[in-house]
């Protein structure tokens, strides 16, 4: 697949969750199984929602589509990007290992921010080497003969 169309998807996806993340966070954590244990913090805890489910994920995701301009020029924040998705399936598999199975939910988020950081990566590698134009090598000047 085009690492433009494959920069373009994962950023729109991932600029969807960031907006939903920011603009309804109550819905979020409905989603993720959270929930505000006293209404004296629910300030606090939307707005880490809004932080970290919201913000983040909507920089994440208009620096993904920026990238998308251009993969080639941009194939380090692809692959950090990528990178970030995968270190988010790690930190869930490191739950699994120490809380245990978290059931279907927890799986398909695993298995979704696998997919996401394995696409970003795979499109780091891309096809920018078969793009580069090939080096210019010009013959030695002559050196002068007495």
């Amino acid at each position: 697949m085009n690492p433009r169309v494959i920069a373009i998807v994962t950023g729109i996806v991932t600029l969807a969750l960031g907006l939903a993340g920011l603009l309804y966070p109550d819905r979020a954590m409905g989603l993720l199984g959270y929930a505000v244990l006293s209404a004296s913090r629910a300030p606090a805890v939307l707005g880490e929602v809004r932080a970290t489910y919201g913000g983040l994920f909507v920089v994440m995701g208009a620096y993904t589509l920026l990238t998308a301009m251009d993969p080639a020029a941009h194939r380090g924040r692809l692959l950090f990007i990528g990178l970030l998705w995968w270190g988010a399936c790690a930190g869930r598999l490191v739950g699994v290992y120490v809380d245990g199975n978290p059931g279907v939910p927890g799986w398909v988020a695993a298995s979704f921010e696998f997919v996401m950081g394995g696409a970003l990566v795979f499109a780091s590698l891309g096809r920018s080497a078969a793009r580069a134009p090939a080096p210019q090598v010009s013959p030695a000047p002559a050196s002068p003969s007495l």
